[in-house]
């Protein structure tokens, strides 16, 4: 883009938004790089009227938009072809309504995960997203992300417990999908399409929720395993028997603290549950925290592979975890890696970091990786160096939904002009 029209943009964004909310001092952009792409212009508009005039304005000029919030998950998916328009959500932060009696509440997409969580805490309820850097990520970036934590075992995902969207198509047309109550009219579920949609379809404004009673107390018994096998047994009879834990974390030894294999199973509720929990649970508990410890413990998981070169996120059926966690003790091995890998097995999503090798050694143990998977599994490379990623398919195989995909894609974002060439499609 050139110096004139970079500038003839800087003032026609400016008339929407405001001057002190439309940047392009390549000085101050260059901390909005994304993969080597710096934008030529980056925006925060204040309110949905904005973001509509924005994106029709981006429209009309063909822009190639990339919304972001926290700026924390940008370093996920493909290398931007260009970023014409960085689209910020990060003052759209008003509550639209919390009914804590209904256990529900609506947010706009600038608000933070620890905002929101504090927010209800206060209230005795729980926002169950439990994930690394909470006060950067917001609800707009962790809905276009999909992103859980240990707590998906028992409270399950976004799409679980979201009940309503609000958006803004490419074109700059407002819309809604689900509601603010728990019961709603049936009908094409956009809310769900709209997570995980790595903003290739709108720009999330706001989302309601449904919330949950925060339990009584907590507690994390952590169960060590010589092998991983006996963690895979300990993990069937956990989910054979009656007890209901919030989260249940399968460890590799390289990402446990005592270099064991390990299980960490969280419990709420009352003395006597949490006294329950501990009986059943029997000789494989080696230790068990509650308040400050138990939190370090849970953060030091939510922040394993923030620091290594390349993490990815594996989707199986529980029941093959295990097997997809020992072959990826064997093809780290094989590749001179080191391997963290760790995840919530009861649902069969796991994660793993690859630490020490070079760019042939990522590469190889990535694509043995996935020739290995059952074919239900996925694979999703979350990190790796900007240049593995010519090399690397990061989001694995072509989904077998493509054709409705792409019918979404043309409904909503025309001229693909949100994230191009970022995500999927």
């Amino acid at each position: 883009m050139s110096t004139m029209a970079t500038s003839v943009r800087m003032n026609e964004l400016s008339s929407i938004v405001g001057e002190q909310y439309v940047v392009e001092a390549p000085q101050k952009l260059k901390d909005l790089t994304i993969d080597g792409v710096t934008p030529a212009i980056a925006v925060t508009p204040g309110s949905v009227e904005e973001v509509a005039a924005v994106l029709r304005y981006a429209y009309e000029h063909d822009l190639n938009v990339v919304p972001a919030g926290g700026f924390v998950h940008q370093e996920i998916g493909n290398i931007p072809t260009a970023v014409d328009l960085l689209l910020r959500t990060e003052r759209l932060t008003g509550i639209e309504h919390y009914d804590p009696g209904d256990l529900t509440i609506g947010v706009g997409a600038g608000v933070t995960i620890s905002e929101l969580q504090s927010l209800v805490r206060d209230q005795g309820q729980v926002f169950p997203i439990d994930i690394a850097n909470a006060d950067r990520v917001t609800i707009g970036g962790a809905m276009a992300v999909a992103a859980s934590g240990p707590h998906r075992h028992f409270f399950g995902g976004l799409r679980d417990f979201c009940l309503g969207v609000r958006f803004v198509t490419a074109e700059g047309k407002a819309a809604k999908g689900g509601g603010r109550v728990v019961k709603n009219v049936a009908g094409f579920d956009l809310m769900k399409l709209m997570i995980g949609s790595y903003g290739t379809l709108a720009v999330i404004t706001s989302a309601s929720f449904k919330l949950f009673p925060h339990p009584v107390a907590t507690r994390t018994f952590v169960c060590e395993f010589a092998s991983l096998n006996e963690a895979i047994e300990f993990r069937d009879f956990v989910m054979a028997s009656p007890l209901s834990p919030i989260c249940l974390e399968l460890l590799s030894p390289k990402a446990s603290v005592g270099g064991t294999w390990t299980i960490a199973v969280r419990a709420g509720g009352s003395d006597r549950v949490l006294a329950r929990y501990g009986s059943e649970l029997g000789s494989a508990v080696t230790a068990a925290f509650d308040g400050s410890p138990e939190h370090t413990f849970w953060d030091r998981v939510e922040k394993l592979g923030n620091e290594s070169p390349v993490k990815v996120a594996v989707s199986v059926p529980p029941n093959s975890g295990g097997e997809v966690i020992g072959t990826m003790e064997r093809l780290a091995g094989e590749n001179h890696l080191e391997l963290q890998a760790w995840g919530r097995i009861g649902v069969g999503f796991l994660l793993m970091a690859l630490n020490g090798g070079m760019a042939e050694n990522y590469v190889g143990c990535i694509r043995e990786l996935r020739k290995s998977l059952p074919r239900d599994a996925s694979t999703v490379v979350m990190r790796c160096p900007v240049s593995l990623k010519p090399e690397i398919s990061v989001w694995g195989t072509s989904p077998n939904n493509m054709d409705a995909m792409m019918a979404a894609k043309r409904a909503l974002s025309p001229k693909d002009n949100l994230n191009r060439g970022r995500f999927l499609l």
